[in-house]
C-alpha cells in the first residue's frame, strides 16, 4: 500500500468531508414526490411508493412526518400554493363580461392544474381528517373568490349572500365539479367549457 494511500486509509473519521442531506430539502422532495405519484398514478401512494419517487429511504418520511396524514396535509398545502400562484386580481369595477372572462381564465389554469390530485383528494377526504381541511379551505377560498369579483352584483341585491342566493348559484355555476362534469364526463375542450360557464354566469347576473 503506498504512503499517501496508508494516511488516507488511517484519517480519522472527522476528518474527512461529511455528506449532508439538508432536512428541508428532504422534506420538501418527499411532499414533491408524493404529489408527483398522486399525478402520474391517479391515486394516493404508500410510504414506500412515496420514498421511491422521492429518492430517499422510506425511514425518511417518518422521519420528517409523524404519520401519512401530516403528509397528506402538507402535500394539501403544496396543492394549494401551486394553484394559488395562478390567481391574478380581478377588479371588482371591471364591466362583467370582463370580469367573467378573466374568471373563467383564471379558473380554467387552475382547474386543469387541480383535476387529477382533486380527484384523489375527494376519495381521501372521507378517511382523512386532514384531507379534508384543506378541501375545505379550498373550497372556501374559491367561494371567497366570487364574492369579490361580483360584490357589486350582491350588494344590489340584499338576498344574494344568503344560502341558496344569488353567490350561491354563481359559485356552483364557477366550481370544479362543473367544470370536471363538462371537460370529462362530457369530453368537450377547455375553451367550450370556458364558454359554456361563461354563458351561465353571465345568465345567473343578468
Amino acid at each position: 500500500m503506498s504512503t499517501s494511500r496508508a494516511l488516507s486509509a488511517a484519517a480519522p473519521a472527522a476528518d474527512r468531508p461529511a455528506r449532508r442531506r439538508d432536512p428541508e430539502a428532504t422534506r420538501a422532495a418527499i411532499i414533491d414526490g408524493a404529489l408527483a405519484f398522486v399525478e402520474q398514478h391517479g391515486r394516493a401512494p404508500t410510504a414506500k411508493e412515496i420514498a421511491t419517487q422521492a429518492g430517499v429511504s422510506e425511514r425518511s418520511v417518518f422521519v420528517h412526518f409523524a404519520d401519512l396524514d401530516e403528509l397528506r396535509h402538507a402535500v394539501g398545502l403544496r396543492q394549494a400554493e401551486r394553484w394559488k400562484a395562478l390567481a391574478a386580481p380581478i377588479d371588482p369595477v371591471w364591466p362583467l363580461e370582463r370580469r367573467v372572462e378573466a374568471l373563467l381564465d383564471q379558473r380554467c389554469r387552475m382547474y386543469e392544474l387541480m383535476t387529477p390530485v382533486r380527484r384523489v383528494g375527494l376519495s381521501e377526504e372521507g378517511v382523512s381528517s386532514a384531507v379534508a381541511s384543506v378541501m375545505a379551505a379550498g373550497d372556501a377560498w374559491f367561494r371567497a373568490d366570487v364574492s369579490a369579483v361580483f360584490a357589486g352584483e350582491a350588494a344590489a341585491l340584499p338576498a344574494a349572500q344568503e344560502p341558496g342566493g344569488l353567490l350561491d348559484a354563481v359559485d356552483a355555476a364557477v366550481s370544479w365539479a362543473a367544470w370536471d362534469h363538462l371537460r370529462h364526463r362530457r369530453g368537450l375542450s377547455a375553451a367550450t367549457t370556458s364558454a359554456v360557464l361563461r354563458r351561465t354566469v353571465l345568465a345567473l347576473l343578468a
